[in-house]
């Protein structure tokens, strides 16, 4: 008689209990020769879990016995719970071996072939499935109460990793990805930037493990803002690891991903070679000039910007279409004194609503922390059986977002609370009183922004002049000789506007 023989053991159980696949087999080849089967060859599961039977060796083992049909009579294992550790999983398994007329033998347990065998091999069946279910049950509700307590229980994300505490608990730490996980984040918040683009970034940075589908698993997870989710838990739980980031700023990337905040992604229209394609307009059609290089004698190149409409004639050279912006430009210069004045006011408008800011903010908090004293209100009407869970997930979810709202809020305020002011001030005077130089040493996309802040309208050009049917407002009085103090009053609602 012909036996093949199946060990399996779990690196735990190998390492705790001594159930060492050494043993296994010499027990099961102890065995076979006291009832008088030869091994035919033998099956060796290396730390797979028998909660499936979707199992390397044991696969192998269903392959072969049919493959070899009528050669074997007997499957030997050194325990029913190596086989299957589920009832139904071990008996399904007993009975397709018996329609290939192969015996599952027990090294340690009945093979009675009789009720009271039957009876005997179901009950330890069943208690292998009592005992793997109860330490299923067990393990998640250690994870659950280790979630509770603030510690993630998984593999660290991204821009962590897992270092012991002063418990000798795990507890995640920033790693050395941190900072590129930061500025993700931050280049995100701004809504200048495509997701495509920030990759580009973190790569030139150095961080080579980032793409655009990784990046947006990024910015989706809570975890950075020091929070956790979980399908077990209806909201976001705060966890005790060290945020990469604010939730303001978590809550903000989130309404922009989800197209709910405006986004003020860059748009390069042109190629960087002709910055002032499809920007200025002939005037005879009104149509946006178009621009491109032409080939030569010696294979010269030459770059024109010219109409494409038909009938239209207008054609100038790159050079000179440029050098002629940049002097327009230099006539965008503000007056000295109508700054000064200008920079005064200002001052008095940010002291306002500083004042003003910050009242916002104590009423802000006051509101999160009535949302927050909601929710432990909700929990304890579940406890008490006052509120179904469905009601209560439901309740629950919709004060988080309102808690998520007021923290965007409240990062705004923070923000505009901490900006520097005189810096701010001091970089628009260099921007105002520089604008044809940095135009002329910016890049493609810092020259489009420059173009469309100073031209939001139409620009032309005719016969070797601009002329535009717009000029910003802030432009017109500041090149003011002598500025009219009543018309640099701020109007209502006047601000100023600084980046994030």
């Amino acid at each position: 008689m012909n036996a093949i023989i199946y060990c399996r053991v779990s690196t735990k159980e190998q390492a705790e209990q001594g159930y060492s696949l050494d043993a296994q087999e010499n027990e099961c080849r102890k065995f076979a020769f006291n009832k008088g089967y030869v091994v035919d060859h033998v099956f060796v599961e290396r730390g797979e879990s028998a909660k499936t039977q979707n199992r390397t060796e044991l696969q192998k083992i269903i392959k072969y016995t049919i493959e070899n049909r009528g050669k074997i009579d007997a499957l030997i294992i050194w325990k029913l719970n190596r086989l299957a550790r589920n009832l139904s999983d071990q008996m399904q398994l007993i009975e397709n071996f018996s329609t290939l007329k192969i015996r599952v033998l027990s090294v340690t347990e009945t093979n009675e072939m009789n009720s009271s065998g039957n009876l005997m091999r179901n009950m330890i069946g069943s208690f292998s499935q009592f005992e793997n279910e109860q330490r299923a049950e067990m393990t998640v509700n250690g994870m659950k109460q280790a979630l509770k307590q603030g510690r993630w229980c998984w593999r660290a994300n991204i821009g962590y990793k897992k270092e012991p505490d002063n418990t000798g608990k795990l507890i995640l730490v920033p790693s050395a990805d941190a900072s590129f996980i930061t500025k993700a984040f931050t280049l995100t918040e701004t809504g200048l930037y495509k997701q495509a683009d920030i990759v580009k970034e973190l790569l030139k940075d150095g961080f080579k493990k980032i793409n655009e589908k990784k990046l947006n698993v990024i910015l989706r997870n809570p975890i950075y803002a020091g929070m956790m989710r979980n399908r077990w838990f209806p909201e976001l739980l705060d966890g005790i690891h060290t945020p990469l980031i604010s939730k303001a700023t978590f809550s903000k990337v989130q309404l922009i991903l989800d197209g709910k905040r405006l986004r003020i992604t860059s748009y390069k229209r042109n190629h960087p070679d002709f910055p002032l394609r499809n920007f200025v307009r002939d005037p005879k059609c009104d149509r946006k000039m178009t621009a491109g290089w032409s080939t030569g004698r010696k294979k010269k190149r030459y770059g024109h910007y010219h109409c494409y409409t038909k009938g239209c004639r207008l054609n100038v050279k790159k050079h000179e279409l440029e050098h002629r912006f940049q002097e327009h430009l230099e006539s965008y210069h503000p007056n000295q004194d109508g700054f000064d004045l200008f920079e005064a006011i200002l001052h008095n408008v940010w002291k306002d609503k500083q004042s003003k800011q910050f009242k916002d903010q104590n009423q802000i908090e006051k509101n999160i922390k009535d949302l927050t004293a909601k929710k432990e209100l909700l929990y304890e009407f579940l406890m008490k059986g006052t509120i179904d869970d469905e009601t209560y997930k439901r309740k629950i979810k919709e004060i988080s977002e309102e808690i998520s709202t007021k923290q965007i809020e409240i990062g705004e305020k923070r923000i505009g609370m901490n900006n520097d002011f005189d810096g701010c001030l001091k970089y628009c005077r260099f921007f105002m009183t520089n604008v044809a130089s940095n135009w002329a040493t910016g890049d493609i996309d810092l020259k489009q922004r420059f173009q469309t802040l100073l031209f939001p309208d139409k620009i032309y050009y005719d016969n070797g002049t601009f002329r535009t049917t717009a000029t910003p407002l802030l432009f017109k009085l500041l090149q003011t000789k002598h500025p009219d103090l009543s018309s640099l009053v701020a109007p209502t609602g006047f601000e100023p506007v600084f980046s994030a």
